[in-house]
């Protein structure tokens, strides 16, 4: 290294450090003779730049190689990086232990370091994926929405279609079914766009769009997607989503009135999910022949159907399928006329549901509780427990359960000789039952 690149890097680094230059010559040189180096008018001796190399708190090699910055600074990044992906692989390591806060800490562990752009997106990616699995959907949503942008710009067209499929799912589980089915379509139309390899991924995306086409009661395309996914796992050889496939075809052929469908359907389900073990699919399905037992009025079979799948989903711990069973005793006795019994199981349901905030039950218990009132000649309570009702299930979007709701309205008016308003609730019934037979 030539005399006046020594100099000139004394010279920065003594400045950068916010020294001046009688800090470095110290008693053993003069200010003038580190003068003359910084300038690069004389070459130090080998002591003189130990002695300034100690003032800098620096090696004298810094100094000496040109390259030792660029080393150094490479060395440390090389060493940051090492670190992050010892982070990234223990992160992956917890998510396959399903040790998920484990996972999620070390994700944002390593969002703290200056990484590239790409890297903090994938890291966000697998961060949000790891929000997924333990329901947090608001804060999957929140990164998603962070994320989406980057990987449509650069055509990650598999990440893409997962991004869908996270924001359909988490999107229906906030009971904002519009948006979810948005994002599902756009997750299948992409899969088949780009031919994408990962075939669980397309069985979930068809089942999820059947499943929420079932839950709005647009019932006919809930059935058109069930036989895809059928059709499709049944290719691919996914057994838990033929089971699937079969219990969702078996409620929505329950929906159509087609109760020997049902139960066959049903039946395979059940047939497929025990083999596999699979609890809380047996719970559901269990459920569903409570439904069409229900129908057939052949109540006593429907009540041990439901309360063995009370049973499994309390051992599940799984309040949402709880109440969804407690309601459907709750009804049993609503029509058997037990209503003492019925407000039992309803206000037990509703208890959990209001507790866990799941607005889609609430909307129906209230329709059960507004009839169950019009029965015993409480009018006033019947018409206070409808319109809640009516208000929740409109918000949701909800055709079928909103349509029996307005029936409930109905017949309350007519209770009342209000002729008008009854049959203003009549129509809009009608209306939206006709919709979801379209």
């Amino acid at each position: 290294m030539d005399m006046v690149e020594l100099g000139r890097r004394i010279r920065e680094e003594r400045k950068r450090q916010f020294l001046k230059q009688g800090d470095l010559s110290g008693d053993e040189f003069s200010k003038g003779y580190i003068s003359l180096i910084e300038k690069g008018k004389i070459s130090p001796s080998l002591k003189a730049l130990n002695f300034i190399a100690q003032k800098l708190n620096k090696p004298v090699v810094y100094f000496l190689d040109e390259d030792y910055v660029e080393k150094e600074e490479l060395k440390k990044e090389l060493s940051k990086y090492k670190n992050i992906l010892e982070k990234f692989l223990n992160a992956q390591r917890a998510f396959d232990s399903k040790n998920y806060e484990e996972t999620i800490k070390l994700y944002l562990d390593i969002l703290k370091n200056a990484i590239d752009e790409y890297s903090s997106n994938l890291i966000n990616f697998y961060l949000a994926k790891s929000y997924f699995v333990i329901k947090d959907y608001p804060k999957v949503l929140e990164i998603l929405d962070k994320i989406s942008s980057y990987f449509e710009k650069n055509s990650f067209n598999e990440i893409m279609v997962e991004i869908y499929y996270m924001k359909g799912l988490s999107l229906g589980n906030l009971q904002k079914f519009q948006s979810s089915l948005e994002n599902y379509l756009k997750a299948l139309d992409g899969f088949e766009k780009y031919s994408l390899k990962n075939t669980e991924l397309k069985s979930r995306i068809l089942f999820s769009i059947a499943n929420l086409y079932s839950k709005i009661g647009e019932f006919i395309k809930a059935r058109d997607y069930y036989i895809k996914c059928l059709e499709y796992s049944t290719q691919i050889k996914a057994v838990d989503f033929i089971a699937l496939s079969n219990n969702g075809l078996g409620l929505v052929n329950y929906e159509l009135k087609q109760y020997n469908d049902a139960l066959k359907h049903i039946r395979r389900a059940i047939l497929i999910s025990k083999t596999l073990n699979l609890k809380e699919d047996i719970a559901n399905e269990y459920n569903y022949l409570g439904f069409v037992y229900t129908d057939l009025k052949k109540y006593d079979i429907a009540e041990k159907y439901f309360f063995k799948s009370y049973s499994l989903y309390k051992d599940l711990g799984m309040k949402v399928g709880m109440a969804y069973n407690l309601t459907e005793i709750g009804k049993i006795y609503y029509f058997r006329e037990d209503y003492e019994k019925a407000l039992e199981y309803l206000n037990e349901s509703l208890e959990i549901v209001k507790e866990i905030n799941e607005e889609e039950e609430m909307g129906r218990i209230y329709t059960i509780l507004g009839n169950l009132h019009l029965k015993q000649g409480q009018f006033e309570l019947s018409e206070k427990e409808l319109l809640k009702s009516v208000e929740i299930l409109k918000y949701l979007g909800l055709k079928k359960d909103l349509s029996e709701a307005y029936k409930g309205l109905g017949n309350l008016y007519i209770a009342l000789n209000n002729t008008e308003e009854a049959k203003k609730y009549f129509n809009q019934s009608i209306e939206l039952l006709y919709e979801n037979l379209a």
